[in-house]
């Protein structure tokens, strides 16, 4: 069973608050006349972005595209997402396909391709990797879980336990100097889990969560595995099962309901391991960051991870040509 909100507490999901209603009520809400983002200016699309990560879309699809296809307040804002990062980082944080009505059937069905067609030598650290740790696995499910788990799990997040080292957001590094940095934000921790997903032969992409504080985000993954697209998150080394550990998309993740339920389930249990990591398996600088992050995800729970989860979109990486 789905365990409900503790007696005598809210429910964020069956409130008028719910993340996915809301979400439907503010693509309609704004302006008569939406503000329409030149998605070519170089903010949005910088210079300095490799030619073989951008993408022509369908025109059916351009609507909804960046800043284009969020919904109010978020197109309103005149600036572009992640003008702190470079290249290939900035291209992807302004030219995601916003996970909406109209886009539900094109990103589940059509967006990615679903043979990758990666050429042996071309990421040969990666394939070194994932010679190593999907030995013995059987379904690729399996293997991508070891990428994640064993993999990807090589790069560490600056502020994310277990830490990495402190590293600028703007390198914008390509994939084999990434890896090698051993550290990553985000972002760059789902670059790598796609990647070694594609060269096991794995279609992989980038998943953009947009969370209900209308502020904050996070980038993580999904990887196509045993006939379904997964979500994977690629900082915190988890993926998302359901009751019966089939494991769930993104668009089962923000559904407003069972989906969304078990994605708050499965944060909140990896939450729980990583309260048990020692101080110096955390490894902030300082004993009070420390005793001040185990104080804000012990006081989180299913229902309160679960409500974070607003809205997401959707972005390929494709191979280096």
């Amino acid at each position: 069973m789905i365990p409900p909100a503790p007696a005598g507490t809210a429910d964020p999901l069956t409130s008028p608050q719910n993340p996915r209603l809301r979400f439907l009520s503010n693509l309609a809400a704004g302006p008569e006349t939406p503000r329409v983002h030149d998605l070519n200016h170089p903010d949005f699309d910088p210079p300095d972005c490799p030619a073989w990560a951008k993408e022509t879309l369908p025109d059916s699809m351009t609507p909804y595209r960046g800043r284009n296809g969020q919904p109010h307040p978020y197109r309103e804002r005149t600036f572009a997402l992640a003008m702190t990062v470079k290249g290939v980082d900035r291209y992807q944080a302004n030219h995601f396909i916003v996970f909406r009505p109209e886009t539900e059937s094109f990103l589940y069905r059509d967006y990615t391709p679903l043979q990758v067609g990666c050429r042996a030598g071309l990421l040969p650290a990666y394939e070194e990797i994932a010679r190593e740790v999907i030995a013995g696995c059987l379904s690729d499910s399996e293997k991508a879980v070891a990428l994640l788990k064993r993999g990807a799990s090589r790069v560490k997040h600056p502020d994310g336990p277990p830490c990495g080292e402190w590293v600028e957001g703007d390198r914008n590094l390509d994939d084999e100097a990434l890896l090698a940095s051993g550290c990553g934000w985000c972002n760059e921790q789902a670059r790598v889990f796609i990647r070694l997903c594609q060269v096991c032969g794995i279609p992989a992409r980038m998943i953009l969560l947009f969370y209900s504080d209308e502020k904050s985000g996070h980038s993580i993954a999904e990887f196509y595995a045993d006939g379904r697209w997964c979500m994977a998150d690629a900082t915190w080394f988890c993926v998302f099962p359901d009751e019966s550990g089939r494991l769930l998309s993104a668009s089962e993740c923000h559904d407003g309901g069972p989906g969304q339920r078990m994605c708050g389930i499965a944060y909140a249990s990896r939450w729980k391991e990583l309260l048990e990591l020692t101080e110096e398996e955390v490894n902030f600088k300082t004993p009070e960051k420390t005793a001040e992050w185990r104080k804000a995800i012990a006081g989180e729970t299913p229902e309160s991870l679960a409500a974070k989860h607003y809205y997401f979109a959707v972005i390929n990486y494709p191979l280096p040509r």
